[in-house]
């Protein structure tokens, strides 16, 4: 086991957070994103310089990935893997200001524990990093479902956010849905390590091409649910739902070494999947938080009653109907003037009058 490459692992996933850290400052000041919208989706980022440079990161650590696959098995990978995760609670923590309940200070204690049992499980099979080429049809029909599956959840989430009064969300459908896009583009990382020193077979197959399209779906929706969401909800949730997808269908797909401690790489998905499963769906109710969702329109105040009326506002732009309740009977005008309802207002009785 090379430490090089385990360092290249570990560095993928601190820089990855780093770039979602980067869209977490930039969704601040971009108006309401759906993915409903996407022309409006797709401009509001690629006109954010801050989004942007966050792309840019996320880039990198795609390639620092596909560098430490081509000397790892993604078994012996996947711990470091998992370790990026401390990077991202020095950034959501200390830095943004984030508060993990204890619910999700528990989830990420299960994430650590999976680790763990990771290292210690040593691979079955001593074989050279190379993988099986699985057919191009294969591929296609394996990641079919991870691309539309989170594309029809999203629209279906995306549609139902309604009630005012509802309690926040904290993110975890979202951050499902990005979790399978993500771990669909790491799969293709993970067949494209082994082609890197045959570029003619690599263009070929399937992995640049499904990279191509799942990468921005997984972006977009990533910046809707860093809008919606904190960061660290998001980064959990998303990572442990990719690492859990990358290996249980990457190990048969590329013919992986299975470890020979099947119980304990067992035992780590279940945790995996219990972290997922744990981390709680709403906001605690005493506690708002700064970035959940924001209204699409502004609140419209209301309009002010002149003094000495009762009922409801006046809609903007309707005639005003104001009810008198004067009991000054030196208030109501004399002469000519006299409107035949000032009697009436002078001893107390409501007169409605169209306002002019």
């Amino acid at each position: 086991m090379s430490v090089h490459y385990q360092l290249l692992a570990f560095l993928s996933t601190g820089v990855y957070f780093a770039g979602l850290a980067f869209f977490k400052l930039a969704a601040a000041g971009m108006g309401p994103l759906r993915g409903s919208r996407p022309r409006h989706l797709a401009r509001t980022l690629l006109t954010s310089r801050t989004w942007v440079a966050g792309a840019a990161v996320l880039g990198v650590g795609a390639a620092l990935q596909v560098a430490a696959l081509t000397g790892l098995p993604l078994f012996e990978a996947m711990p470091m893997f998992l370790a990026g995760l401390g990077v991202l609670l020095v950034l959501a923590v200390p830095i943004l200001g984030e508060r993990p309940t204890p619910r999700e200070w528990g989830c990420v204690a299960l994430l650590v524990v999976a680790a763990v049992l990771l290292v210690r499980a040593t691979p079955g099979s001593r074989a050279p990093v190379g993988i099986e080429t699985p057919p191009s049809p294969l591929v296609v029909a394996v990641v079919l479902p991870s691309l539309l599956v989170p594309c029809i959840m999203f629209l279906a989430y995306d549609q139902g956010r309604k009630g005012a009064h509802a309690r926040p969300l904290t993110g975890v459908a979202l951050a499902i849905n990005v979790g399978l896009l993500t771990g669909t583009n790491e799969l293709m990382l993970r067949g494209a390590a082994s082609l890197t020193g045959d570029p003619g077979t690599l263009i070929s197959t399937p992995y640049l091409y499904v990279f191509a399209v799942a990468a921005p779906l997984a972006m977009g929706q990533l910046q809707i649910a860093l809008q919606r969401s904190r960061l660290v909800v998001v980064g959990l949730v998303a990572t442990a739902t990719a690492k859990t997808y990358l290996l249980l269908v990457a190990t048969p797909l590329y013919g992986e070494p299975w470890p020979a401690e099947s119980g304990q790489a067992a035992l780590a998905l279940g945790l995996s999947l219990l972290a997922v499963a744990a981390v709680p769906h709403h906001e605690p109710r005493d506690t708002a938080h700064s970035d959940t969702a924001r209204s699409d329109t502004a609140p419209q105040e209301p309009t002010e009653r002149p003094e000495g009326t009762h009922g409801p506002p006046a809609a903007p732009g309707a005639p005003r109907l104001d009810v008198k309740t004067s009991m000054d009977p030196s208030s109501a005008p004399s002469g000519l003037w006299r409107h035949p309802g000032d009697a009436r207002a002078a001893h107390g009785v409501p007169v409605v009058r169209r306002g002019r």
